[in-house]
């Protein structure tokens, strides 16, 4: 009977800038590491015998990709010539008339599915590949109204970059719901969009996102890879579906929180980080600090020095301070003048706050405002 074995993978963002992280340095590194971890990913489906990789759109970023790193990937992709290449474009790749999917010369087994090409039959593994790209930066209305219903009697994959049963209103990008993708009677439906891995998504069990190969900031902690999938005729009625999850990051994005009841100085947090998050399996990745607790009264969180003084322990290291300073505010309610009257004013806002984020700019806010009461002035680091 028939099989067809795949990779899949999607948002790698070759090229992306990666300015948030202020540093050239660091920005050109992570470009680098898209790169390598893309290397990866060939020599994966080359170990693993893969039929066909399907790349489900942000291969690149379209407003910042060199032409080097397009020859690059291009070169990998004719180093499995046997291998066939699917890809549908995404919103940050979309298929416009200055795009290298349309302007390049891609080896032979390189597939564009786009709007002029949704379909592809693999006569030897008795497959159609189907996909319908982003032909613009927003698609706000679904692209799957262009795919035609899967026939049974073949092995039937989708590609598609979009949303999935979530409306984001002015923010859509290809909305869908599973229901209509189910009933497409797609085999496996190779989703992209989203960074962090999905296995079935509502009414419609066999779709898989991958999320992006390599993380690409703190919302995308824990480990990143590829799917391998397999699927095969087991009788003309029914077919079998097996996948597997690959992991190819090379750097992870990992939160720690520091907290105490009373901070006394700088030198003691970066003590406190080094036993907590200091550690040989951290050491290339990037790590984001959160300072909890409370401070001595009059002692100021230096979080620049801080994350310098711990910088050369991870490969990036962002330290955020939601320390409160210590003052004895029932003792200061109490008070009959300006500050207890300023105090209970900021306690009643305090106790009306949505959420936890609002109460602490509310508690340092009550800081300063003491503060400026007592000295006459506020010091900000």
């Amino acid at each position: 009977m028939n099989s067809l074995k795949f990779l899949h993978f999607s948002d790698i963002h070759l090229d992306a800038p990666f300015s948030s992280l202020g540093s050239k340095f660091a920005a050109e590194q992570r470009r680098r590491d898209l790169l390598e971890v893309f290397g990866r990913i060939i020599d994966l489906a080359k170990k693993e015998a893969v039929d066909i990789i399907l790349i489900s759109g942000d291969l690149y970023e379209h407003e910042y990709v060199r032409k080097s790193t397009i020859h690059y990937i291009n070169k990998k992709f004719s180093e499995i010539p046997e291998t066939k290449v699917f890809i549908v474009p995404g919103n940050h790749d979309p298929c416009i008339s200055n795009s290298y999917y349309q302007n390049f010369e891609w080896s032979k087994n390189v597939c564009i599915l786009s709007e002029n090409r949704t379909k592809v039959f693999l006569e030897e593994h008795n497959a159609c590949v189907y996909g319908a790209g982003f032909s613009n930066f927003h698609e706000g209305t679904s692209l799957i109204n262009k795919i035609e219903p899967a026939d049974p009697r073949y092995i039937n994959i989708l590609l598609v970059h979009g949303t999935v049963d979530l409306d984001f209103k002015d923010s859509r990008y290809n909305p869908m719901s599973s229901g209509e993708l189910a009933l497409l009677g797609m085999d496996y439906i190779a989703l992209g969009h989203f960074h962090n891995t999905l296995r079935g998504v509502g009414k419609s069990e066999n779709i898989y996102n991958p999320g992006s190969p390599e993380p690409l900031g703190f919302d995308e902690e824990g480990e990143h890879g590829v799917f391998i999938g397999r699927i095969d005729f087991v009788s003309k009625e029914e077919k079998k579906l097996q996948v597997k999850f690959e992991k190819t990051c090379k750097r992870q994005y990992k939160s720690f929180e520091i907290k105490s009841d009373c901070f006394e100085s700088d030198d003691q947090i970066i003590d406190e980080i080094f036993r907590k998050a200091v550690k040989d399996e951290n050491r290339n990745d990037l790590v984001h600090i959160t300072l909890k607790g409370y401070t001595m009264p009059g002692y100021r969180i230096n979080a620049a020095n801080i994350a310098s003084a711990i910088g050369d322990s991870f490969f990036y290291a962002v330290v955020n301070d939601e320390t409160v300073n210590q003052y004895n505010y029932e003792e200061l309610m109490n008070e009959p003048g300006l500050k207890g009257l300023f105090v209970r004013k900021m306690f009643s806002l305090i106790d009306k706050a949505e959420n936890e984020k609002e109460k602490h700019l509310l508690m340092k806010a009550m800081q300063y405002g003491v503060e400026a009461l007592e000295q006459g002035k506020v010091e900000v680091l």
